[in-house]
C-alpha cells in the first residue's frame, strides 16, 4: 500500500517491556516513510503507550489524552492512538472511548502490524479520520466510494473480529517482526523473549492486559537479534515478565540459558542482559550456565516484593524468604561478582509495623546493589482491589522514604567499595556538565560510570576499560585507564 509519510511522537511509560514496544511500533512506522519528532505538537500521529501496573502512570496518560483532546478540536492533520497496559478488555477500550472520542484507534502491540492499513484508510496530509475506531474495525468501509483499488486490508472474520487479535487466556502468539527502521545510533536494545505473565499475584495487573506467557521462537529472536546488532546494537537487553519462563511453552522447550548461548555467537554482540526474574523459575543449571557464558553480564533483577512472609502469602507470590534467600546464595556463591537489584512495595492490604520492619531488616541482610520502591495502589481487575486499601497514603509515602534512606546508605558502602579498581566500560552516549563533555556508560555489573571524554577516538558502542575514581549511591566517576 502507499501511504503518504508523515510525522510521528511515542509518548511511553512504564517497565522496558513498554520501552521494547515502542521501539517495535517505532520500527513499523520507520518502514512506512514516517519521521519521529521529540514533542506531540509536532506530529501527526501520536501514540501514547500507557501503563496500569501503578496508579501514578495511569494518572499520566489521562493527562496525555486530555491535552490531545484539545489539540485535536484545533487540528485536523491529528490522529491520536492508545497502546500498552491500559489496553485490556473490550469493556476497558469502550470505557475509554466513551471517555476519550477523539482518540482513533486502540491496538496491543500484537496488533501493531495494523498500523500500516489503519493510516491507509484514516491518514491524509488534508484531513484526519472521523472518530475512534478499535482494531478489529480497520479495513471495513464506512462508506461507498471509500474502496480503493490494490489496497490489502487485513482478513476479517464473520463476527467483525481480526483473526489476528489474541485473547488474554490463549497462548497464541502474533508479535510484528519489523525491525529495518530501527535507530542506527542505539547501542543498547531491547528484546522481548517472552511475552505475558502465568503469576497471579493479587495486586497486579499485567496478567489480564498482556495475556499468558508465550515464547518467541529461537529462529526468530537471531534473526531480530542480529538485525539489531548490525544496526549499531552492542548490549541486548531480554526481556520477559518472567524471563527464565522463557521456553516452558515451546514444543522443544529451550531454557533461557540456551538462547543466551545461541545469542553469544552473534559476531558484534558484546554483551547480554536479562530481567525481569522469578525465583522460582531461576533453576540451579540456569545459575552455571549464564555465569559460564563470556558475554552474558554479571547481573540479576530479581523482585523479592517484600521482606515478610505473611505479606508474601496475600500478594500470591508464590515463594517464602527462606527460599527467596537460598537462591541468593546460590547466585552469589556460583557467580563472581554479580550484583542484584530488587523491587519492594510498601503499603500493601493490611501491612502492619511489624512486617515494614521485616523488608528493612531483609534489605540490610542481603545489601542489594539498587532497590526499586514503590507505594501499592489498587488496581481494578486485581484480588487485592476487593481488599481493603488501609494503610493510609501518608504512612505509605513515610515507609517509601524509610526504604530510600536504608538504600541510600546500602548503595553508597557498595559503590564506594569499587573506588580504585578498573573496570570495562560499555560507552553509551556523550553528556554535558557545565563546561566538561563526559562520557556515560556502565560496568558488566550495571553501575553507571561517568568518564571525561578525551580520547577522540572514542565513540558510543565503545569499550574501554576505566579506573574508577569516586562514587555516589547512584552513579561512578572516573578517568579513562
Amino acid at each position: 500500500m502507499t501511504i503518504t509519510p508523515g510525522k510521528y511522537y511515542i509518548w511511553t511509560v512504564g517497565c522496558q517491556m513498554n520501552h521494547a514496544d515502542s521501539q517495535r511500533v517505532a520500527a513499523i512506522l520507520g518502514d512506512l516513510g514516517w519521521d519521529e519528532v521529540s514533542s506531540a505538537g509536532a506530529a501527526n500521529l501520536v501514540i501514547l503507550n500507557t501503563c496500569s501496573v501503578r496508579e501514578a502512570p495511569e494518572l499520566k496518560a489521562h493527562g496525555q489524552l486530555s491535552m490531545l483532546g484539545h489539540a485535536k478540536k484545533q487540528r485536523s492533520d491529528l490522529l491520536v492512538a492508545v497502546m500498552g497496559c491500559m489496553i485490556g478488555n473490550q469493556r476497558t477500550i469502550d470505557a475509554l472511548a466513551k471517555r476519550y472520542p477523539m482518540v482513533d484507534l486502540f491496538f496491543k502491540v500484537e496488533q501493531a502490524d495494523i498500523l500500516p492499513a489503519f493510516l491507509e484508510e484514516r491518514w491524509t496530509p488534508i484531513a484526519s479520520g472521523d472518530g475512534c475506531v478499535d482494531v478489529a474495525e480497520v479495513g471495513a468501509s464506512r462508506a461507498v466510494g471509500m474502496e480503493r483499488a490494490g489496497t490489502v486490508l487485513p482478513v476479517i472474520s464473520a463476527s467483525g473480529a481480526m483473526a489476528i487479535t489474541p485473547k488474554p487466556a490463549t497462548r497464541e502468539l502474533h508479535y510484528p517482526g519489523q525491525l529495518s527502521a530501527t535507530p542506527a545510533d542505539k547501542v543498547t536494545a531491547w528484546l522481548p523473549v517472552i511475552l505475558g505473565c502465568n503469576k497471579v499475584c493479587s495486586y497486579c495487573i499485567v496478567p489480564s492486559r498482556r495475556g499468558r506467557e508465550r515464547s518467541r521462537p529461537i529462529d526468530e529472536l537471531l534473526g531480530e537479534a542480529r538485525s539489531l546488532v548490525e544496526r549499531g546494537a552492542r548490549e541486548l537487553t531480554l526481556l520477559g515478565q518472567t524471563v527464565e519462563a522463557y521456553g516452558l511453552d515451546l514444543p522443544e522447550q529451550p531454557s533461557l540459558s540456551h538462547l543466551m548461548a545461541r545469542l553469544s555467537e552473534i559476531d558484534g554482540l558484546e554483551r547480554l542482559r536479562f530481567m525481569t526474574s522469578y525465583p522460582r523459575h531461576f533453576t540451579d543449571a540456569m545459575i552455571h550456565e549464564m555465569a559460564s557464558l563470556p558475554k552474558v553480564c554479571e547481573h540479576v533483577n530479581i523482585p523479592v516484593q517484600h521482606g515478610d512472609d505473611r505479606v508474601l502469602e496475600r500478594m500470591r507470590r508464590g515463594y517464602t524468604l527462606a527460599e527467596y534467600r537460598a537462591l541468593i546464595d546460590k547466585l552469589r556463591a556460583w557467580w563472581p561478582g554479580v550484583t542484584l537489584s530488587t523491587d519492594v512495595i510498601v503499603g500493601f492490604c493490611g501491612e502492619t509495623d511489624d512486617e515494614f520492619a521485616h523488608l528493612l531488616d531483609l534489605l540490610r541482610e542481603i545489601r542489594f546493589d539498587v532497590v526499586h520502591v514503590a507505594m501499592y495502589s489498587p488496581r481494578q481487575g486485581t484480588l487485592s482491589y476487593k481488599w481493603e486499601d488501609d494503610v493510609p497514603h501518608a504512612l505509605k509515602k513515610e515507609r517509601l522514604h524509610a526504604v530510600e534512606e536504608v538504600q541510600h546508605a546500602i548503595a553508597l558502602e557498595l559503590n564506594q567499595q569499587m573506588v580504585g579498581t578498573t573496570q570495562e566500560i560499555l560507552i553509551e552516549e556523550c553528556q554535558e556538565q557545565g563546561e566538561r563533555m563526559l562520557w556515560k556508560g556502565r560496568t558488566r555489573s550495571n553501575k553507571i560510570v561517568f568518564f571525561p571524554a578525551t580520547d577522540d577516538n572514542a565513540k558510543p558502542g565503545d569499550l574501554r576499560m576505566v579506573r574508577i575514581d569516586r562514587a555516589s549511591a547512584w552513579s561512578l566517576q572516573g578517568t579513562m585507564a
